[in-house]
């Protein structure tokens, strides 16, 4: 399913362009080409961009501008850019927001998780989860599915780095669910055991999926609903485990 970015874009400037400049969402030149930066730092600033648009005679409307922006950046820094520009009005206008995402790659059942700063490689992680929503847009099933395998063997890595420094770690997804689920268990006795498995049933779900729909099946393709499955147990996992992690860091603070 590709992404239709002209319909994506007139959806994001009903939102970015309310009617008062000084609402929360109103997006100013300044700030959209800021959040263009985040993704590509050598960007022309501001000026930079408005001087090279008068010089071509070009439109320095900024409905006109923002638009060609985004046109022309690579697929996956566009989807990158847009969902930056709806992390900044979520709760602006969450009822709009959903309905843009849900054009990008799916309703997503749980919202995105946001990995902490402290974490470790956090920043790659936050960017898998991105990639997962971009690849789904693009229609790359099994790429998606491939890269949910990814970022919550990376979290689980993480998770187990930080609260259980002392142990191996192990390499494989589902030796790593059940290292952090008997770990969740010996911690947090109140917690329903039911709920705890959820995370090696997660794994393993992933790990199934993402073997089944490899490249060396290539004769096989993974269907959308099945990304979008993968994309929100995996979200829903990280959220989970985050909710530990931030008890703990209260905990010890």
């Amino acid at each position: 399913m590709a992404v239709n970015w002209a319909r994506v874009f007139n959806r994001l400037w009903e939102i970015i362009n309310p009617p008062e400049q000084t609402a929360p969402a109103y997006f100013s030149g300044g700030r959209f080409i800021g959040a263009v930066r985040e993704i590509d730092p050598y960007f022309p600033d501001y000026n930079q961009y408005i001087d090279q648009r008068r010089a071509s005679g070009k439109s320095t409307s900024r409905k006109d501008y923002f638009y060609d922006i985004l046109i022309n950046l690579p697929e996956d820094d566009r989807f990158s850019l847009v969902t930056r520009v709806l992390d900044a009005v979520q709760q602006h206008t969450p009822n709009k927001v959903a309905e843009i995402r849900n054009e990008l790659g799916g309703i997503a059942a749980v919202p995105p998780a946001r990995i902490n700063e402290d974490a470790w490689s956090s920043e790659r992680l936050n960017r898998y989860l991105q990639d997962i929503d971009s690849r789904i847009a693009n229609a790359s099933y099994d790429s998606a599915l491939t890269l949910t395998y990814t970022c919550l063997e990376g979290f689980l890595k993480a998770f187990l780095r930080g609260y259980v420094p002392e142990s191996e770690i192990p390499k494989e997804l589902l030796e790593l669910a059940k290292a952090v689920r008997m770990h969740l268990r010996r911690s947090i006795e109140q917690y329903p055991d039911e709920a705890l498995a959820m995370v090696t049933h997660i794994a393993h779900m992933i790990d199934r999926s993402r073997n089944k729909f490899s490249e060396s099946h290539f004769d096989q393709q993974a269907d959308r609903w099945l990304a979008v499955f993968a994309r929100d147990l995996v979200n829903s996992e990280i959220r989970l485990l985050l909710h530990f992690m931030r008890t703990r860091s209260v905990e010890r603070s």
